[in-house]
């Protein structure tokens, strides 16, 4: 009997992420449901509704484009530009819904900018094979260059009615941006674990030759994170302007960074292959809920940056030295396997 062939990245079939160990898994969460008690014990104000529901909308904008960043990691790339991004998708969604008079025109325009801000990343990055590092980081300066020049520096108001429509009003308790943030979330979920380009990112993160020759095709998966990320970013974009109502250039200031924070500090490789937007999840969460603490407890807001900044370099350290054991041991396995002798056959 001929045993069935493993379906390959490239041949779309279902096939195992990376799995990590337990206390992997479990370490953020149980870190999280810890700082909610400690703060819940210290705190009269930490426990309302009012202030869950600020932690949920003042983390919405974060998640969203954190979501899109954790495909671009997991393939082994990094995304500095959605931050630049929010803020030129929400510029110029606000111009043409108050020349259009139509917020649907406004929204459209928010998700259309980002995603061709992610495209140009993503051409650049996977055929130009200019590094990813390089090419966001100048689309970060280039996008936020244009969102001042668009305004002259200034913010984009007279805006029609119905554009806060994500900042205020609720379904079932919870305001529409929540709901938006969770609707991009099951989405991203559903690429990471449904579907074969999230093998494939998993596969290309996790060994770019190695993917390459599976059959993977690298570049279209490299292309196709960067114009998600993208598309994240302008969502976020558009969930910005609905918030405060209107369009500001220097809007969503070091974004990109509290993103990558919180998709490290989930747990996600910084190494590409490993990893969830699961992770980036309950990340997200640890991080508002400590800037939420720490504004409760009357913390400056420059000394909170410190505090994260802190977090983020603890956490790649931890990502770093559990990398260098993975691989530490896998030479050791590689060097025992070669060294084993190899028994004669039988000549019987």
């Amino acid at each position: 009997m001929i045993a069935a062939a493993e379906p390959t990245p490239a041949s779309g079939g279902r096939r195992r992420r990376p799995q990590e160990g337990l206390g992997e898994t479990l370490f953020v969460p149980v870190l999280l449901v810890a700082l909610v008690v400690y703060l819940s014990s210290t705190s009269d104000v930490f426990f309302t509704s009012i202030n869950l529901q600020n932690i949920l909308d003042q983390g919405a904008i974060l998640a969203m484009v954190a979501f899109g960043v954790t495909l671009v990691v997991l393939s082994g790339e990094f995304d500095l530009s959605v931050g630049a991004t929010v803020a030129l998708s929400g510029v110029i969604g606000a111009k043409l819904a108050g020349s259009t008079d139509s917020v649907l025109i406004g929204f459209l325009a928010c998700v259309g900018v980002g995603a061709i801000v992610g495209l140009i990343n993503g051409v650049l990055v996977a055929y130009v094979q200019i590094p990813s590092f390089i090419v966001t980081l100048g689309a970060l300066t280039i996008a936020r260059g244009l969102a001042l020049a668009a305004t002259d520096g200034g913010t984009v108001t007279g805006l029609p009615s119905g554009i806060d429509v994500f900042g205020d009003e609720q379904l079932l308790g919870l305001s529409l941006l929540v709901w938006l943030t969770a609707a991009v979330f099951l989405a991203i979920w559903f690429i990471q674990r449904q579907t074969s380009l999230g093998v494939r990112i998993y596969a290309t993160g996790g060994n770019r030759d190695a993917a390459r020759l599976a059959g993977v095709p690298v570049a279209r998966v490299r292309l196709a994170v960067f114009a998600i990320s993208g598309i994240t970013a302008g969502v976020a974009g558009m969930g910005l302007l609905s918030r405060v109502g209107s369009g500001q250039p220097s809007g969503a200031q070091l974004l990109e960074l509290f993103a990558v924070a919180a998709i490290v500090v989930g747990g996600t490789s910084l190494y590409g292959g490993r990893g969830s937007v699961v992770r980036t999840l309950f990340g997200v969460l640890l991080i508002v809920v400590l800037q939420n603490g720490l504004d409760i407890k009357g913390v400056d807001a420059d000394i909170q940056q410190v505090i994260v900044g802190a977090v983020l370099i603890a956490s790649a350290s931890v990502d770093f030295v559990r990398i260098q054991l993975r691989r530490r041991r896998a030479r050791t396995v590689t060097s025992a396997l070669v060294a084993a002798p190899v028994s004669s056959p039988s000549r019987d």
